[in-house]
């Protein structure tokens, strides 16, 4: 007899996620994940009375999209408070400007490019889901290149395209992107979690054990355990066994197959779609702790001025743009308590990448410091600390060759592309940032999460 209906590995959003909807739906959930503290990605750890995220995040629909989703069906809708970026809301930065997206922003443009955007954004929200589906396959660049050759219209595309899915729009789904866009315009409820970003999975970790499930900080797993073709349990890396019918990785879909299972238990055409699966891009981020407050705004995302093919071909050759865009979410103006009374906490993040960033990493740091202080006047000269999260750090912290998102949203990597949450071994599933689900980061994982579940209790009671 197993000792445990399911075990997930790994407890970022997808793996937390799952292991609450299943428990919920009585079946004996155990959690098992590396590192000290849950939610990977989107956890917060505590730094000299500052409480600080390891990703740079900001939730687009924050509890009306699927992370709250999650807590209406475990029934612990209340177990978050979510704090929206209102008064002032979210702006842009762009030629030295602050900017309301889209009518100020608008304002700013040549005539014909302002009629053009605002042409591209009622279009966008007027598709209907089988007009989106069939964009799948078309990259966003080609998309938004039917409407204008260039300019800020495709800057604008090019930088939120990498703040939803980092990666460039020329690789991107439009139909993908479209789909995000267009839910997120419809909600506009940019928000964030106080107590910081860890309060997400640990409201889905306190769902597991509220239904009477466990959960295991510091217990790596070493090896997924097959016998006659099927699911038998996790060895960990102290060498204990804990079995299983049910294995739920949130570990990554390559790291999975290669290493946790191991090749010889999949054919070769499988083995081979898994080889060629392209992963995101990689960031560095930058967690700024300073004296005094130095901005009122919540998130702010920053446009270059640069072409954008250039200013890609750019950080994929190795070099730094000297104008950054930047994602730039103040979590202490979300929610105070995350600092020393009368203190700031101010974090930014920019796409870079993973094979040719350390080279370059002193003059990454400088220029994004450089774009802020111009951004923020004060921000240097009030600073107490900065922490810099680099590839090497997130590739430690989730594997994923250190990409960001996990498996991209490329085109023929989305919609009925995706890889499937259900592995070809019977009872193996996969869930988070590299199977089924879709959206912008966090909400993708958390998608892939209720789609797995799905599957596994329809599973299960057949």
């Amino acid at each position: 007899m197993s000792e445990y209906d399911v075990i997930v590995i790994g407890s970022g959003i997808g793996g937390s996620a799952v292991g609450a909807l299943l428990a919920s739906k009585d079946l004996k959930v155990l959690l098992l994940e590396k590192n000290e503290l849950v939610g990977g990605r989107c956890s917060t750890y505590e730094k000299e009375g500052f409480k600080v995220d390891v990703g740079v995040h900001s939730f687009g629909r924050s509890g009306r999209g699927p992370l709250g989703k999650i807590l209406n069906i475990i029934d612990t809708e209340d177990a978050i408070n979510w704090i929206i970026a209102k008064r002032p809301g979210p702006r842009w930065y762009y030629q030295g400007k602050f900017l309301r997206f889209p009518l100020e922003f608008a304002q700013l443009l040549p005539a014909s490019d302002s009629k053009t955007l605002m042409k591209v954004l009622k279009d966008i929200m007027s598709k209907k889901e089988e007009e989106i589906n069939d964009l799948e396959d078309i990259d966003l660049k080609t998309w938004v290149s039917e409407y204008t050759d260039g300019g800020p219209i495709h800057s604008f595309f090019k930088t939120l395209c990498w703040m939803y899915f980092v990666i460039p729009y020329y690789e991107a789904s439009a139909g993908e992107f479209l789909r995000c866009l267009s839910s997120l315009s419809k909600d506009l409820l940019t928000g964030y979690p106080k107590g910081g970003c860890i309060s997400i999975p640990l409201a889905y970790t306190k769902g597991i054990e509220k239904f009477g499930g466990d959960v295991k900080t510091s217990h790596p797993v070493n090896k997924i355990i097959i016998e006659n073709d099927r699911i038998n349990g996790v060895e960990l890396e102290n060498g204990d066994f804990i079995s299983s019918k049910i294995v739920i990785s949130n570990g990554g879909i390559k790291d999975t197959v290669n290493n946790m299972v191991g090749r010889k238990y999949f054919d070769k055409n499988y083995l081979e779609t898994v080889d060629k699966l392209k992963y995101s891009m990689s960031a560095i981020t930058l967690k700024i702790a300073l004296k005094k407050p130095v901005t009122d705004i919540k998130v702010l995302m920053t446009m270059s001025s640069e072409d954008p093919i250039e200013y890609f071909d750019k950080i994929v050759n190795g070099k730094v743009p000297d104008e950054l865009d930047l994602f730039v979410p103040v979590p202490s103006n979300y929610d105070p308590t995350l600092t020393p009374k009368g203190n700031q906490l101010i974090t930014a993040g920019t796409i870079v990448a993973q094979d040719n960033f350390e080279k370059n990493k002193e003059k990454w740091i400088e220029t994004s410091i450089r774009n802020l202080n111009e951004i923020f006047p004060g921000l240097s000269e009030n600073l107490l600390w900065l922490d810099v999260t680099a590839p090497n750090d997130i590739g430690k912290l989730g594997g994923k060759e250190s990409s960001v998102i996990g498996v991209s949203q490329v085109v023929s990597q989305t919609g009925k592309n995706r890889p499937r949450v259900t592995l070809p071994i019977e009872g193996l599933y996969m869930v988070g940032g590299d199977a089924g689900g879709w959206g912008i980061g966090t909400e993708m994982a958390a998608n892939s999460a209720i789609d797995c579940a799905k599957i596994i209790l329809k599973d299960v009671q057949s």
